[in-house]
């Protein structure tokens, strides 16, 4: 811990919180010190974004009959403090706090995003000094993000909204820092800066959480590690002696052969002198790429590069241009795009997040089989039986009836899985397919894209890690500067299992 320490201290007593009559989270009693770097683990839905609600004043501790639980904050000098001055003193980052700029349409420019970080507010509300200026253009330039500060924040990609939060965070100086999967989403070399960031803080006392389901998501700089499951502390302790299989786990789970599909010859894709724009500016260029009947293919490059469009392009979610062209296997021009769609399955960030309405998880599956977002009648029991199949192919354990809104991240992954399967495509486009996933329910997910693979489903994979590419998956679009370069698997394994730089092409 840094001499001098200035960060804030947090201090709970049999503090939990109970949403609807569920009890997610304690009664646990837990000290954070004053610039403590403390790592959190633990499956999908073990309470760590709830912890870190708790932990930032986001959340009260739920009343108890007891009445004795609290949750008191200190300084860096043992000096008691109040919530009400503690809360603009913390960033908490991560993908709830994303979406909610989507689902409230807050969509300043990325300047002005950053800015409001100054004073910990969502809309600006006062004339920046020009030092806190400074401060902003200093933090813009660290991110890469000074080409981009007039970009509304909802036009950029999911790792760009990622980059401009991270640096609205930093804009505050705050002294409490709270990252829920904060490098999800990221590029190679914005994931190196943040950790350089996250230490820096470390080096001046910042008190430090970090929920990570990645070995690599922490940085070196983090010394201790809690373990929570189903709400419950079962460690405290050193990082180097906690339990690793919530962070390392190597290969992926066998499963049994799924019912192979009809056999294709036709390409799925074909793209000839493809461009894609973005706000009216080219993000892909003159594509020429044709994805063969039976082929797997990996999309790399940086955040911004333009895989997600890509993605988005193909299913039919953005237009490409009027000029090169683009062939859907069996879909003729004149056809509604929907039935392109039908079979094809789509999974990825920005998805997840559209669904706003409160559906039980088996609406929101069924919904897939409808292409709709939300029901307007009422699931047949066909529809049901169908959805309980999916869902139970995936392997998502938790209670089908229950609401989406209260499932963790990784666990409304696994229903987003569930409806992109429903119809039993014959490919699967996949953005970050395992972001926000444990580790244990990665090696079942890659387990599950690996079958499908090999029963005939296609898979188009836009991925920063390589781990998260299953075996089967040989051929690699990169994309850089809006233009697509084909690859072989070999540029990614050589440079190891999980190579960020290899992802990025910068290997040959």
């Amino acid at each position: 811990m840094a001499s001098g320490v200035r960060g804030i201290g947090v201090d709970c007593y049999r503090a939990g919180i109970v949403l609807g009559e569920r009890q997610v989270l304690g009664p646990l009693t837990l000290t954070v010190a004053p610039g403590a770097r403390l790592v959190l683990l633990g499956a999908n839905g073990a309470g760590k974004t709830q912890l870190l609600k708790l932990l930032g004043g986001e959340r009260w501790p739920t009343p108890t009959e007891g009445g004795d639980e609290r949750r008191d904050y200190c300084s860096g000098g043992g000096v008691p403090l109040d919530t009400t001055d503690v809360l603009p003193l913390v960033a908490l980052i991560g993908g709830e706090r994303q979406d909610k700029y989507y689902r409230y349409d807050w969509n300043f420019t990325v300047q002005r995003v950053i800015g409001t970080g100054v004073h910990n507010t969502i809309r600006p509300v006062e004339r920046l000094k020009p030092a806190e200026r400074a401060r902003v253009r200093g933090l813009m330039t660290r991110f890469a993000l000074r080409t981009l500060a007039r970009r509304r924040f909802l036009t950029l990609s999911y790792g760009e909204r990622r980059r401009v939060l991270i640096a609205r965070a930093l804009a505050g100086n705050p002294q409490l820092v709270l990252l829920d999967e904060v490098h999800n989403g990221l590029d190679a070399r914005t994931r190196r800066v943040l950790d350089r960031e996250l230490c820096r803080l470390a080096e001046r006392g910042v008190t430090l959480v970090l929920a990570a389901h990645r070995l690599d998501d922490v940085p070196a700089c983090f010394d201790r590690a809690l373990v929570l499951d189903k709400g419950q502390i079962t460690y405290d302790g050193p990082l180097q002696t906690a339990p690793q299989h919530w962070l390392v786990l190597d290969g992926q789970q066998s499963r049994a052969a799924l019912p192979a599909l009809s056999a294709q010859r036709l390409p799925l894709i074909e793209l000839e002198g493809a461009w894609l724009y973005r706000d009216y500016k080219p993000i892909i260029k003159n594509l020429d790429w044709i994805i063969e009947a039976g082929e797997h293919w990996a999309i790399v490059g940086d955040n911004g590069s333009g895989k997600s469009s890509l993605l988005q392009a193909i299913y039919g979610l953005l237009p490409f241009a009027a000029r090169g062209r683009i062939q859907r296997r069996g879909h003729e021009i004149g056809l509604h795009i929907e039935e392109w769609r039908r079979r094809i399955g789509f999974v990825s960030p920005e998805l997840q997040m559209e669904y706003l309405e409160d559906l039980s998880v088996e609406d929101f599956v069924v919904s897939g089989e409808r292409l709709s977002f939300g029901l307007l009648t009422r699931a047949t029991p066909a529809e049901r039986q169908r959805t309980r199949a999916a869902l139970d192919l995936v392997g998502f354990a938790g209670d089908p009836t229950g609401s989406v809104r209260t499932m963790s991240y990784g666990q409304r992954r696994l229903a987003l899985f569930a409806r992109a399967l429903i119809l039993q495509p014959e490919a699967l486009l996949l953005d970050e397919p395992l972001t926000g996933l444990d580790a244990p329910f990665r090696l079942q997910v890659r387990g599950l894209l690996s079958a499908l693979a090999r029963a005939g489903t296609q898979l188009l994979v836009a991925a920063h890690h390589a781990s998260d590419l299953v075996p089967e998956i040989q051929r690699v679009l990169q994309i850089r500067q809006g233009i697509g370069r084909v690859r072989e698997r070999a540029v990614i394994d050589k440079c190891g299992a999980d190579s960020q730089s290899a992802l990025r092409g910068d290997h040959g």
